[in-house]
């Protein structure tokens, strides 16, 4: 794959990309500290992390909309939820063009300059990860760029990204645990651990509602990637977390490989320095959700 005109000069352009495909909670942040790591794998992480209409990520309470379920409208209007998810921040947050009339959408060209500059190593491979849920903002912004207009979505990361070789599908077995992982991550904004210490965080609250509608919202974006990834004749290296995390090396490795990354003979894989942050409370609350969904799906039926 090679890139396309259109986007300004950004500098040394990288000699091949990849593009990380995920959803919260995936392991794709396991998966981007494992390849940067090895030291010859870019630096992947979420530079396109924005919203085309407000210039700024997601905010939890933006998670929840688009929702038909009453338990989740009471949930955005409980009091003791206010803290927990805060005000509309992204998407649904007031136009920032109301505050300051000389409000433009983000500089797409300065975030792809800034993407290959924090993104590349010294061997010439840059990394880079996008989130469904902004995915349609990352190619909306890209086509909004002077040279672009008329780039297919399909086409867009490849005249984004220099070089673009490969796609990996990072996605989780168990959407149900995926889902209370990032109930949990939205009351806590920890989302990683890189140490034994615990979080001091407020009480932490199970709230069927909120897990059920983050499950749905993942189940949706893994099927809107495979959607995006047939309809663009897209074949991912397709990665599933529990795998990463049993066959650590092996895939590191096969996805080095995949991807074209040239690779010493004595490259060490360094084992995760992050640790797991599921634990006794998030297996309650999968067990609390099973038995919910059960009986759910007993009075439908």
């Amino acid at each position: 794959m090679g890139g396309r005109p259109g986007l300004s000069e950004v500098g040394v352009r990288p000699e091949l990309s990849y593009l990380i495909c995920a959803t919260p909670r995936s392991g794709s942040t396991l998966l981007c500290a494992a390849l940067d790591d090895t030291g010859i794998a870019g630096h992947p992480e979420e530079h396109f992390e924005v919203l085309l209409e407000t210039g700024l990520p997601r905010q939890p309470r933006d998670y929840f909309q688009r929702s038909n379920d009453p338990e989740v409208w009471a949930l955005l209007d409980d009091p003791e939820f206010r803290d927990v998810l805060g005000e509309y921040g992204g998407r649904y947050a007031e136009h920032p063009a109301k505050r300051d009339p000389a409000w433009s959408p983000p500089d797409f060209e300065k975030l792809v300059r800034e993407a290959i500059r924090r993104g590349t190593t010294q061997n010439g491979v840059l990394g880079t990860k996008i989130m469904w849920a902004y995915f349609r903002d990352f190619v909306r912004l890209a086509r909004r760029t002077p040279g672009m207009e008329d780039v297919r979505p399909c086409d867009v990361p490849e005249a984004v990204l220099p070089n673009l070789r490969r796609f990996v599908w990072i996605r989780r077995g168990d959407t149900t645990r995926q889902a209370v992982s990032l109930w949990k991550a939205l009351q806590t904004q920890q989302w990683r651990r890189d140490s034994e210490e615990e979080v001091r965080a407020r009480d932490l609250r199970f709230s069927f509602a909120a897990v059920n509608h983050l499950k749905l919202r993942i189940d949706e974006h893994n099927a809107a990637w495979r959607g995006f990834f047939e309809e663009c004749g897209v074949e991912p290296m397709e990665v599933v977390y529990e795998e990463l995390v049993e066959d650590y090396d092996d895939i590191v490795s096969w996805l080095l490989d995949g991807i074209g990354i040239s690779k010493s003979e004595n490259l060490r894989i360094e084992q995760p320095k992050m640790k797991q942050q599921a634990d006794e409370l998030s297996e309650e609350w999968v067990r609390l959700y099973n038995e919910r969904a059960s009986v759910k799906s007993v009075q439908r039926g």
